[in-house]
């Protein structure tokens, strides 16, 4: 593994026991086997970075929407499905063209979600060549173009969520310094011990 993906359960242990402590119990997400992600790859013909085999390696990861934005973990099975919707989808609406003009991006195959929002928008791993590989974005279903990258890795993924969640500071202020559109979001405890996150003030 590389650092990056080295780091991801020590990056998850915060989370989960911040979980633990304050929200009710849900669902796990299930976690995938080595030859189920040796499959997905080779069905897809990318090659996952060893920080995405172990995200889905990760037992035990709570299957609620816990992530900054109200966005629930995705097993493997359900994420490769989606994203096969989505490029069906995507091939059935044709070329799209901007408002300047030119080619507006669609859901491309080197997308792989990871999450997924009640409302139907994904976080999506982008494996991709150059400098976003491996970076997390938000694929807005309506809007369908992809915006800054909301964290460079899934590890800074957790490692954002474990700080906002451990000190109520914001999630998101990276995306927000690269010029993204989502706003920084806080984490908020129901009565009902659901976790949620609202828009910073």
């Amino acid at each position: 593994m590389n650092t990056s993906a080295s780091a991801l359960p020590a990056a998850w242990a915060p989370i989960r026991a911040w979980l633990d402590d304050r929200t009710r119990p849900g669902p796990l997400r299930p976690a995938a086997g080595p030859d189920a992600l040796d499959a997905a790859g080779a069905a897809l013909g990318l090659s996952l970075p060893a920080e995405l085999r172990c995200w889905w390696l990760l037992p035990d990861v709570a299957g609620g929407h816990w992530l900054p934005g109200a966005f629930a973990p995705l097993a493997l099975p359900a994420a490769l499905e989606h994203r096969e919707i989505q490029l069906q989808v995507a091939a059935a609406e044709g070329e799209s063209v901007g408002p300047d003009g030119r080619p507006a991006p669609r859901y491309r195959p080197e997308f792989l979600p990871i999450a997924e929002s009640p409302g139907g928008d994904t976080l999506i791993v982008d494996l991709g060549p150059g400098d976003a590989r491996g970076a997390v974005r938000l694929w807005d279903h309506e809007t369908w173009r992809p915006d800054a990258p909301l964290w460079p890795s899934v590890t800074a993924m957790l490692h954002d969520t474990a700080r906002a969640l451990a000190t109520g500071a914001p999630a998101l202020l990276g995306h927000r310094a690269l010029g993204g559109s989502t706003p920084p979001v806080t984490a908020v405890v129901g009565a009902d011990g659901d976790l949620d996150w609202s828009v910073a003030g």
